[in-house]
């Protein structure tokens, strides 16, 4: 086993000629150090490998000393050539050797000197020769939460990087959008995902995105170009390492829109979606020039982004939404968590969420709601909505129409409104339902609260911000006056 010094054997009579020469010279006259240094040893000096057969840059050491006074009570390793030193109590330890920028293969050490308990430091350290080679990073797209073809605005991509010289041998991931020709945009190597958001200047759109990394909700300070907008973008993504070797470009590409105005639709029905959505919006473009231009979300899950942080930016971009659904777990659930911000920038909703009957009374994510919880029928009992029955005002003169049912609606939940105020908003009820309670026995009219859509006011100003109702509007244009209702709600009392 050696040290990576070498011993001399010297002869006994060599040994006393030498003291005879010496033993008179007053240079060497002083008092004799009773505490000696400890000594370093490794396993081996070097290893020797062919050039096709080199280490990896992530190497493993190992070492001991023997403290020739007292014991050894930790080390100090170098692996920058003696500039620094990093104290440790093991005999071993994995390193990441940093290869010169641009050079793929060399022959880099790692010294090692012992400690012993007098503070003493071995003044001839050890010494690891290793014979390493770079190897290029990888990188893939991880597509686990889905993968999105369009966007409003903005979109997240996640991904995954590998070095088999260790992830912390990766520098930087580059990205570049539509020509890799490009000055390529550069995050941090510990990267796993960005979110891209539109860039906005006085309600201006320009071609720049900016870039939050990984689960950050501030920007970076610079922004990535070369997004066009109402077409299909390509994204280039890289990983590279410390040396500046690069993997292979991966690419993926989406389709961004522009946002038109601040005015969106969702439609987050699962059944006749398109239906449904063509009645809404001929709904909302019978109101006027003003309501011609929207944007659409056809659906949730394909058409905004997958983590809530991001959805939230889409939202941002509008201060005017019409949602409905036939899915409160879905729409509920996303409104609840990524509305916050679009409320608090002076945002207004018309929230239509039909209720089925299985669905929890008090489930938490009627929380931003004006509901409190929903009724409960006696155990056995289900509440339905009988062709021509009416929803009409909870308080006769409040302005909102009468409508009439088209057909039965199965599952017509009505709910509790909160009566007093909460935070900054408060609450009023706008419209109850002739409602049938339905149980083996038969069906009777159902007496007790049948309220179906209420609002949520601004105590600031008492205006409102949302309208929560529980029933489907396209099934009760009865009367023919469907038109009434979206005036009242969108242009009367949301003011959009």
């Amino acid at each position: 086993m050696i040290k990576g010094k070498h011993l001399l054997y010297v002869s006994g009579w060599l040994i006393a000629l030498w003291v005879m020469a010496t033993g008179c010279r007053k240079d060497f006259e002083g008092e004799v150090n009773t505490l000696q240094t400890p000594e370093t040893y490794t396993i081996v000096d070097a290893i020797v490998r062919d050039s096709n057969n080199l280490l990896s840059t992530t190497v493993t050491a190992h070492w001991w000393g023997v403290a020739k006074s007292g014991f050894i009570t930790g080390y100090e390793v170098s692996t920058d050539n003696k500039q620094t030193w990093s104290f440790t109590k093991n005999q071993s330890g994995t390193f990441l050797l940093n290869l010169p920028v641009g050079t793929d293969k060399g022959n880099l050490p790692i010294y090692v000197r012992a400690i012993n308990n007098s503070g003493q430091i071995d003044p001839t350290p050890a010494v690891m020769v290793f014979p390493v080679k770079n190897t290029p990073p990888v990188i893939a797209f991880d597509y686990s939460t889905g993968r999105k073809t369009s966007a409003l605005g903005a979109f997240r991509y996640n991904w995954i990087a590998a070095d088999v010289d260790g992830e912390q041998d990766i520098q930087f991931i580059e990205v570049v959008l539509n020509d890799t020709n490009a000055a390529a945009y550069q995050l941090p190597g510990n990267t796993t995902a960005a979110s891209f958001v539109a860039s906005v200047s006085n309600g201006v759109f320009d071609a720049q995105m900016l870039v939050y990394q990984n689960q950050r909700t501030i920007a970076q300070s610079d922004k990535l170009q070369g997004i066009v907008f109402n077409t299909r973008n390509k994204i280039f993504i890289r990983a590279v390492d410390r040396v500046g070797a690069r993997s292979r470009w991966v690419t993926d590409s989406i389709v961004v829109k522009q946002p038109v105005s601040d005015f969106l639709v969702v439609n987050d029905y699962r059944a006749s979606a398109t239906t449904v959505g063509n009645f809404y919006i001929n709904q909302i473009r019978a109101l006027g020039a003003t309501y011609q231009n929207f944007d659409t979300v056809q659906s949730i899950i394909d058409q905004l982004p997958a983590d809530a942080f991001t959805t939230t930016q889409v939202f941002n971009f509008y201060r005017r939404v019409v949602w409905f659904s036939d899915d409160p777990n879905s729409t509920l659930a996303l409104a609840q968590l990524v509305t916050r911000e679009f409320f608090q920038l002076g945002g207004r909703m018309f929230l239509v969420c039909e209720i089925p009957n299985d669905y929890p009374y008090n489930s938490s994510f009627f929380g931003f709601t004006p509901v409190q919880q929903m009724v409960v029928p006696p155990a056995g009992t289900t509440l339905r909505m009988n062709t021509g029955a009416e929803m009409f005002p909870h308080t006769a003169g409040n302005g909102w129409p009468t409508l009439k049912a088209t057909s039965i609606l199965s599952s017509a939940r009505p709910f509790i409104t909160f009566s007093q105020p909460s935070g900054s908003v408060t609450y009023d009820s706008t419209c109850r339902a002739n409602l049938s309670a339905q149980n083996t026995s038969g069906t009777t009219a159902w007496t007790g609260a049948s309220n179906v859509m209420s609002r949520r006011l601004k105590l600031s100003n008492g205006k409102p911000d949302m309208i929560f109702l529980t029933l489907p509007l396209n099934r009760l244009n009865g009367n023919n006056n469907m038109d009434s209702l979206f005036r009242k709600a969108l242009v009367s009392d949301l003011e959009f």
